[in-house]
Parts: C-alpha cells; structure tokens; sequence
C-alpha cells in the first residue's frame, strides 16, 4: 500500500474542518445564503492552504486549535470562523520573524494562537452567552468571565493547599467547579482550554480532595462487602 504525503492528509484535514463548519453553522441554505458562504468558504480555504504551506510542521495543531474553538464556542458562526482563521494567519505571520530568529523554539501551542476575543453575545446560545463560555453549561443571569489575558492571577500563582484562586475573579474556593459553572458559565474542560491550563489543573485543593478520600474511605463508599451483604439475607 503506497502511503499519502503529509499535504494530502492536510488538505483532507481543512476539508472536514469546513464541512464541520458548514455542519454546525450554516443551518439556512436560501439562494442568497449559498453564494455567500460560497466566497467565505473560499476564503477560508485559501488562508489554511496557504498556512499549511508556510507552516507544515504546525498545520495538524492549527486545525485541531480552531476545531477546539468550535467546541468551547468562540468559533459560534461562520463569520466568527472566517474571523479566527484570519486572526490566526495574521498571528503566525507576525511571528515569522522572530522566529527564523530563535530557532528551535517549540511551538507554544493553543494558548499562545488564540488570541483576544471580543464579549459581544451570541444570540443563538443564551442572552448572555459570551465568547469562550461552555454552550453545555446552564445559563444563569449575571455570568460573565475576564478577557483571556487578563487573569486575576498568574496559574502558577493560584493553586493553594486549602483553597483555589479563580482566574476569572480572584474568589478563593475549595472546590473551584460549582463556582466556574455558575458564575462564568464553563465547564471545567472549558475553563482549562480558555486559560490555557495544562489537563490535570485541579478543580479542588489538596485539602479538600483529601478530606473527601478520608470521608468515603470511613463511609465505606466504594467498598463492597460480600460477607455482611450474604448474612443479610440469612432468614432467622
């Protein structure tokens, strides 16, 4: 079996990419809409064709970037994804040459492509839906979350034996998920892919999760005991 050169696997990456798009956000297919989405589709195109071009060693993380984006709904619309793709090249671009001079810097990853993003709301997810919100989250009235290079701690910074610093605003917690989900409306996958945490940030401190293996080891939960669970059933 003859194997496919790398640009053939990245071509057919952009293509799923645009047809996930077209998928999700283009539910209205009205004459005016197809020619439309026809030019931005071809735009869209070009931009990634032309990244992968330049940057073929990156092209498989930019395409898992922006499909990350969908999934946390930064990338919402098909105007939001030609946005993201523009913003994107535009970012890479920038950086060409500072990179031809420090060569061998690894690729910084999510974090350092997603750039800011503006709070406008989406009308389709919530009156008050923001840009980088969970959409699986509930909606509650009041939520909001910081810009992204604006948290109220460095994540180094935020992690305390007997308590977890929110970066959004700077509320000391336990036990960090029912607060992130409440109050800024993410999920915990979406609150570590916003801020650009490593997958094993914790969402409770040390002390708490402590406490919580002490308590279910002395309530026995998880412990199944045959012998007492047989006797039981032992008529008198």
């Amino acid at each position: 079996m003859t194997s496919q050169p790398a640009s053939t696997f990245i071509e057919k990456g952009i293509g799923r990419l645009l047809s996930r798009f077209q998928q999700d956000f283009l539910p209205s297919q009205t004459l005016s809409d197809i020619v439309g989405q026809a030019e931005r589709l071809r735009g869209m195109t070009e931009t990634l064709l032309e990244l992968s071009h330049h940057y073929p060693e990156r092209a498989g993380a930019v395409l898992n970037v922006l499909s990350g984006l969908a999934d946390v709904g930064v990338i919402h619309d098909m105007a939001s994804a030609a946005e993201e793709i523009k913003a994107l090249a535009n970012k890479m671009k920038a950086n060409l040459v500072s990179e031809k001079k420090e060569t061998g810097e690894a690729f910084a990853g999510f974090s350092a492509l997603v750039g800011q993003h503006g709070s406008g709301a989406v009308s389709t997810l919530g009156s008050n839906f923001i840009q980088g919100m969970s959409p699986e989250v509930k909606e509650k009235p009041g939520q909001w979350i910081a810009n992204r290079d604006e948290p109220y701690c460095s994540p180094e910074e935020s992690i305390f034996n007997d308590e977890i610093i929110c970066l959004h605003c700077g509320g000391a917690f336990s036990m960090l998920k029912r607060h992130i989900e409440r109050q800024h409306r993410q999920s915990p996958d979406g609150y570590r892919v916003y801020w650009g945490l490593a997958p094993d940030y914790p969402m409770a401190c040390e002390s708490y999760s402590t406490m919580k293996k002490l308590e279910a080891s002395r309530t026995g939960l998880g412990h199944y005991d045959r012998k007492k669970k047989g006797r039981s059933r032992i008529k008198a």
